[in-house]
Formats: structure tokens, sequence, C-alpha cells
């Protein structure tokens, strides 16, 4: 399939949402905790409480998506984005930076994947597997492109003009994509007037697949969350130099890549499900590595690490999308993602400020070993989700609104 502009479009405005809005704060944290002398467990602990504005408000944009269509709510997501980074630029205090990064983390949710993997699905149904993963191939260099940037950015600017450049790039980088996204939407042919008898097995039969996809994607976003805000806080606390810890980390976007090259190129070959195997499995092994890392520093170690990791966090990227596709079909997708996205990032919101807790009070292989259990809980989960089948029960039909 050739790529469409309008998706490679989609995939930059997704870095820049991820780049801005939460790969940021692991580098700025730090430099805002020295000016106003607060520890980083307070700092992340703000980051934590932001995340669940996430939680609340994906449900929210899932369903104003599925009855308004993407494009609004991107182009406003964005504009809103780059209101709240510039309202973070002028915080004086902890009460400020709370609020506003509370309103950052609420709105981020319109920026970033739930919103574009909907934005697919409406245009492209059933088909939107290969639009999802050219997205998140492009999108799978926001760490290694931003990480890099902020850092050469703080050698020039103060934190807060940072954030101001970053409010710049969504105005001028991800709104032009989003407001010209195409205005699909999908509509579901009504069925005959199904009886509440026959309603409520069908709804029934829906709660294992989305308890245990729930499941295994809230263990994975705990990961994920916490390993995106503090990885190079474990990395140093581990033993390992700044140098490393930060080769470390663009290690990941690359890995992510090449995981995603290979989805997208025998995207026919492996089944959603299996893909979800392979990536919790990846992530596994990569906390099992992380874990002999702490215990034995050895850079060899942690940068194997950071291949499995990335190939983890790239595929999982993938299945967050097509998964509730290949199980539920496009019928009610916003409101789906929504609901599994709420329950995923209450998870992600505790972990960094759990995570960084761990690390302080028990150290660095107990805070790594949290991880593993969690990675341990998504891939059990999604051996029993994998043994379930798909329930596409709906006929649809593509609309083009005038």
């Amino acid at each position: 399939m050739k790529p469409s502009p309008a998706t490679l479009g989609m995939g930059v405005s997704m870095t820049v949402g991820y780049g801005t809005l939460y790969y940021s704060f692991s580098i700025l944290a730090p430099e805002i905790a020295r000016e106003f002398g607060w520890s980083q467990s307070f700092v992340f602990a703000v980051f934590s409480i932001g995340l669940l504005g996430g939680a609340v408000s994906a449900p929210i944009i899932g369903r104003l998506i599925d009855r308004f269509g993407a494009r609004p709510v991107l182009a406003f997501g964005s504009i809103l984005a780059a209101a709240a980074l510039a309202g973070l630029s002028m915080v004086q205090n902890g009460w400020q930076f709370a609020a506003v990064t509370l309103a950052a983390e609420f709105v981020s949710i319109a920026v970033q994947y739930d919103a574009g993997f909907a934005a697919l699905a409406q245009r492209h149904g059933q088909e939107a597997r290969s639009q999802i993963t050219l997205v998140t191939l492009v999108a799978g260099f926001a760490s290694t492109v931003f990480w890099p940037l902020i850092q050469w950015l703080l050698t020039m600017m103060t934190w807060r003009e940072v954030y101001l450049v970053l409010a710049g790039l969504n105005l001028v980088l991800a709104l032009p994509v989003h407001a010209l996204w195409p205005s699909y939407r999908r509509e579901v042919a009504a069925p005959a007037k199904p009886s509440a008898e026959a309603s409520a097995p069908a709804v029934a039969s829906r709660r294992p697949h989305l308890a245990l996809m729930a499941v295994s994607l809230s263990a994975g976003g705990f990961v994920l969350s916490a390993m995106g805000a503090s990885l190079l806080v474990l990395l140093g606390d581990a033993g390992f130099t700044p140098a490393i810890a930060t080769l470390t980390g663009s290690l990941i976007g690359p890995s992510q890549v090449a995981a995603r090259v290979i989805e997208y190129a025998r995207r026919g070959v492996l089944s959603p499900p299996m893909t979800g195997l392979i990536a919790t499995g990846a992530i596994f092994l990569a906390l099992a590595l992380l874990f002999a890392a702490a215990v034995f520093p050895t850079v060899a170690i942690v940068l194997v690490f950071a291949v499995f990791f990335g190939i983890g966090q790239g595929l999982t990227s993938i299945i967050r999308g097509v998964l509730p596709l290949h199980f539920f079909g496009t019928t009610g997708y916003g409101r789906t993602m929504g609901t599994l996205s709420g329950i995923r990032m209450v998870l992600s919101a505790a972990a960094p400020v759990t995570i960084i807790f761990v690390n302080e009070r028990l150290g660095v292989e107990a805070a790594i070993g949290c991880l593993l259990v969690m990675g341990a809980v998504g891939l059990l989960a999604m051996i029993g989700l994998a043994r379930l089948p798909p329930l596409r029960l709906e006929t649809e039909r593509r609309v083009q609104p005038s």
C-alpha cells in the first residue's frame, strides 16, 4: 500500500504530540525542580496527577470523535496543547505548575495515538492496520528526536523558553496536519431492532475480551509511562554515565522503528493477537535484562535492553489501535479506545511517581523489579486474550460528509 501524504502527516503530528507533551518531561523536570528547589519526587508526582487528566479525558474525546469526526478534535487539541505548553513556561509556584500540567495532560489525548488511530479507523475501516503501523513508524522517532533536541535547546535557553518552542511546534507542524485531515466518517447500518434478550449476551460476550485487553494494555502502559518519564534517572542510579544513559534512550527509537518496519512489511502474516504476544514478550525480556544490568552494571546488557524494549514499545503502540479493531470492528471504535485508554492511563498516571518513590526509598533494583512484575502481568493477560475469538458482527458502510 502506497503511503498517503495525510497518513505521513499524521505521523509527524503524533511525533510532535509525544515529543512536546510526554518525552519532554524527563529532560525538563530536573531543571524545573532545580529552579524551584523541589524534590524530583514532587515534580514526578505532579506529572502523575496530570496523567490522570488524560484518563478522564480519553473516554470524552473518544465519544467526541465518534460523534463529530476526528478533524475538529485533533485541530482543537493542537491549539489547546500549544496553550498549555505556553502556560508551563509562565508558572511561578507549585499550585500553578500542578494546574497547568493537569491541563496539558488532559488535552494530550487529543493529539496523540488514541485520537490519531480513531481518525485512521474512521477513514480506512478494517484496512486501517497498515495506516496505524505507518503512523507509529514515523512517530517512533519522537524520543530519538526530542530528547537530544531539548538537551541542545537547554544549552542556549532556559526551560521556560524551551516550553515556548515546544508550544510553537504544535502550532506550526501539528495544527496544519490536523486542520487539513480528510473529513471522512463512518456510519454503521442499524440492524433490525435487537431484543433486550439478544443484546444482553452480546454485551456480556465482550467482557472477557475487554477485561483481558484492559489488563494487558494497562500493565504495558504502566511500564511505558514509568520508563518514558524515569528511564534516565534509573540508569543514572544504576551506575551508568549520562552519556550511556542518553545513548540507551536514543536506541529505543530506532528499535521501535525497525519493529514497525517489519510489521508494516509483513502485516498480513501475523494476526494482531500474535503481534500482541510478541510485543508483551519483548517488554518482559527487556525488563529482565534491565534488572540484570542494575545488579551487574554492564554497558552491553543495557544496550541490548534498549533494543528489546524498543521492539516491545513499538509494537505495543500498534496493538493499542489494532486489537480493538480486530476483536470489535469499527462500530463505536472511538468510545472503545477511550474506555481502554482511560483505564490504561490510571495506571500510567501512577507509574512515574511510584517508580521514582520506590527507587528513592528501596533502590533501583526494587524499582525495576516492580516494572518486571507489571511486564509479566501484561504478558499473561495477552496470552489469555489471544485464545479468544473476534466479535466483529456489524455491517458497515463508508460515508463522506459534504
